[in-house]
């Protein structure tokens, strides 16, 4: 099942991104901008509001360094990160997917401190180091209008194109390259069978499909996508 999610992560990432034309070339940062503070937009309790420029029309200042070191520390103290690595961790004992520690609350809280950590690391690199290095936005840019097929293309491709911190697409180094140093970083606090070559390819396509998933829900707000789920 695990691989099968990080194949399943990977293949739509790469459709998308070859397929998928609905970008703009140029996204709405005005360098000559004072700084402002890092925006939070409410979200479902498993994801933190930071790190998405909700109105596409209207332009903002890029982040400066410390301000991407802020966004990597705001998402990982962030309640949601607790809640998600709870969340997580009873989702690979009960389907058997995760990383084997063993049985029993000791084992349970071991597999639990693992997911914290991946979460912590995937802000670290994606968020801070990696944007800082490349002169990256690792901000979500919403597209807030347009077909509901233009929309989820336009989210899953952001897996693959990023903004610079002066607003030019560039490919999307921080995410691709950050997941990798992440789940490789993962390898160091997994149990000796856990860790193979295959095995951290397949938890970098799982992070990279779920942080497509995350983008979607990103582009049309929770209220949208319950509303479509019920029906009305």
């Amino acid at each position: 099942m695990k691989k099968s999610l990080g194949k399943a992560g990977l293949f739509v990432v790469l459709v998308a991104g070859l397929v998928v034309r609905v970008g703009r070339a140029q996204a709405p940062i005005d360098p000559s901008l004072p700084e402002a503070p890092i925006s939070h937009h409410r979200g479902l309790f498993l994801f933190s509001g930071y790190g998405m420029v909700y109105d596409p029309n209207s332009a903002v200042p890029p982040l400066r360094t410390r301000q991407k070191f802020e966004l990597a520390f705001r998402r990982t103290v962030n309640v949601s990160t607790v809640i998600r690595a709870g969340f997580v961790s009873g989702f690979d004992e009960a389907a058997s997917v995760g990383p084997d520690y063993g049985d029993g609350a000791s084992a349970f809280g071991e597999l639990y401190g693992y997911n914290v950590a991946s979460l912590a690391s995937n802000a670290f690199f994606t968020d801070a180091f990696l944007p800082t290095l490349f002169r990256q936005d690792p901000r979500y840019f919403r597209k807030g209008s347009g077909t509901v097929k233009s929309r989820i293309g336009w989210a899953l491709r952001s897996e693959l194109v990023a903004y610079s911190d002066t607003g030019h697409e560039m490919p999307n180094y921080s995410e691709v390259l950050g997941f990798g140093l992440s789940t490789a970083l993962s390898d160091a606090y997994l149990p000796a069978q856990n860790v193979s070559f295959w095995k951290t390819m397949e938890g970098w396509g799982i992070k990279v499909g779920v942080d497509s998933g995350i983008r979607v829900y990103r582009e049309f707000g929770a209220k949208v996508i319950l509303k479509k789920l019920r029906g009305k």
